[in-house]
C-alpha cells in the first residue's frame, strides 16, 4: 500500500514539475487551482487521520518531542498552533465517523472539518446538520453556526467563567524581526476591543481608498491598533482642560447585541435561542444585560430570524433600519465573499425603479460587488432552492454567454 502511495506521490510531483504553467489560459489555470485544492484536501485528510493513529499507538514518543503536537510540528515543518489544531481534530474524529468519512472523501476541507467537529463533539445530534451546512455556506458562516451549537450545548455562565479564567495576551518577536501578538478573552471583552478598533479601521480604509493604496483588511486592522495606542498615549500625555491626569475616559465603542426576547426575559438561553454580539460570537444573557446601560449600545431584540424591535441607546446612532441591515448582513451578501470592511447598503430593486427602503429590499455589499451590480449588470437574486434566504450572484447575459 505504501509503495503504491509513494509511487502516486512521485508521479504527481513529476507531473506538476513538467507543467508549463505560464502557457495556461484562464480556464486551464482555474482548473489547476481546482486540482490543487483536491490534492490539498486529500493531503490534509491523510495527515489528520495519520496523526490520530500515531497518537493511539504512541508512535511519537521516544523521538525527543514533549508532545505529539511538538512531534508533528517538527516532522512536517508546520507551525505549532497548526499542529495543535490537527491533533485536536484527529482526536475528535475518532468519535465522529461520518465527519471523518467526509474528510477522507474530499467533500470536506480540513478547515470545515475543524468547525463541524467542534460543534458535533459537544452536540452529536448536530453532526449531520453541520455537514450539510458546510456544503452551502462560507467558513465564516459555518463557524458562527458552530459557535451557536456549542453555546446551546454548554452552560453559558460556566463557559464564560472558564474562558475568562484562561485569558491571556502574549507577544513575541519572530526570527524575521516581526512583532507578533496573540490573545484570548471572552467574547464580550473581544467585542470591546473590536468596537474600539472599528472606527479607526474605517478611517484607515477610507484614507487608503482615496490614495489608491489597497491592502488586506488585516493590514488595516493592524494600522488601527497602532492608531488606538497612539491615541491613548497622546491622551495620557495631554489631558483635556479640567480633567485630571489620572481620570480615564471610556472609549466610545459601538456594540451590537442580538438576543431572543424570550431569553432576555428568562435570563438565559435555551436550545435554538440566540444571545450574541453580532460578528463576534455568543455571550451569556447576563453579560448582555450588563451592557444595557452602556452608552452607544445597539440592542437588537429578535424572535427567531425576524427582528421585532430595534432599540437605540446613546447618542449619534444611525436610523433603526440601517441598524437592522448592518446586524443581519455582517459580511458582503454575495456568496463566498467574506468581506466585512467598508460594506455599502444597496437597494436590491433599485430606488429609481421604485424599490422601497425596506429591510427586505436592502442588502450590504462590498464596494467591488456593489459597483458590479450598479454598473456592470450583475444581479443578486434569491436562490430558488436556497435555505435561510440564500442568494445567487448572477452575471449579465452577455458575460454568461461568453463564459
Amino acid at each position: 500500500m505504501f509503495d503504491r502511495l509513494d509511487q502516486l506521490t512521485t508521479e504527481l510531483e513529476a507531473c506538476f514539475a513538467s507543467m508549463e504553467v505560464d502557457c495556461f489560459d484562464a480556464a486551464r489555470a482555474a482548473r489547476l487551482v481546482n486540482s490543487g485544492e483536491r490534492v490539498r484536501r486529500l493531503g490534509d485528510a491523510i495527515r489528520t487521520i495519520g496523526v490520530g493513529q500515531v497518537e493511539r499507538t504512541n508512535g511519537w514518543k521516544g523521538q525527543g518531542a514533549k508532545s505529539i503536537s511538538e512531534w508533528l510540528s517538527i516532522e512536517t515543518d508546520c507551525a505549532h498552533y497548526e499542529a495543535q489544531s490537527v491533533v485536536v481534530l484527529a482526536g475528535q474524529l475518532q468519535h465522529l465517523p461520518v465527519t471523518q468519512a467526509a474528510l477522507r472523501s474530499g467533500t470536506l476541507s480540513g478547515t470545515q472539518a475543524v468547525e463541524v467537529a467542534r460543534g458535533a463533539i459537544v452536540a452529536p445530534n448536530t453532526e449531520t446538520q453541520l455537514l450539510n451546512l458546510a456544503n452551502h455556506v462560507t467558513v465564516r458562516d459555518l463557524r458562527d453556526a458552530t459557535s451557536r451549537v456549542v453555546a446551546a450545548a454548554t452552560d453559558e455562565a460556566e463557559r464564560h467563567r472558564q474562558v475568562h479564567k484562561s485569558r491571556f495576551l502574549k507577544s513575541w518577536t519572530d526570527l524575521d524581526g516581526s512583532f507578533n501578538l496573540k490573545a484570548r478573552m471572552t467574547v464580550a471583552n473581544g467585542a470591546l476591543v473590536m468596537a474600539a478598533l472599528k472606527p479607526l479601521q474605517d478611517e484607515v480604509f477610507k484614507a487608503a481608498r482615496k490614495s489608491g493604496n489597497h491592502e488586506r483588511p488585516e493590514a488595516y486592522a493592524a494600522d488601527a491598533l497602532i492608531a488606538l495606542c497612539e491615541k491613548a498615549n497622546n491622551a495620557s500625555s495631554r489631558p483635556a482642560h479640567g480633567v485630571s491626569e489620572t481620570k480615564r475616559r471610556r472609549p466610545h465603542a459601538v456594540i451590537n447585541i442580538r438576543v431572543d426576547i424570550d431569553a432576555l426575559k428568562r435570563g438565559h438561553t435555551e436550545h435554538g435561542e440566540v444571545c450574541e454580539i453580532a460578528g463576534v460570537g455568543p455571550i451569556p444573557v447576563a453579560s448582555a444585560t450588563e451592557y444595557l446601560g452602556e452608552a452607544f449600545l445597539k440592542l437588537l431584540v429578535v424572535d427567531g430570524v425576524d427582528i421585532k424591535t430595534v432599540a437605540h441607546m446613546g447618542r449619534h446612532i444611525p436610523a433603526p433600519l440601517r441598524t437592522a441591515v448592518e446586524e443581519r448582513d455582517r459580511v458582503c451578501q454575495v456568496p463566498t465573499c467574506d468581506m466585512s470592511l467598508g460594506l455599502e447598503i444597496d437597494h436590491i430593486v433599485p430606488f429609481a425603479e421604485g424599490g422601497p427602503a425596506s429591510l427586505e429590499n436592502l442588502v450590504r455589499l462590498c464596494k467591488r460587488h456593489h459597483l458590479q451590480k450598479t454598473h456592470d449588470g450583475f444581479r443578486l437574486v434569491r436562490a430558488v432552492d436556497g435555505e435561510g434566504g440564500a442568494w445567487e450572484w448572477r452575471a449579465p447575459p452577455g458575460l454568461r454567454d461568453t463564459g
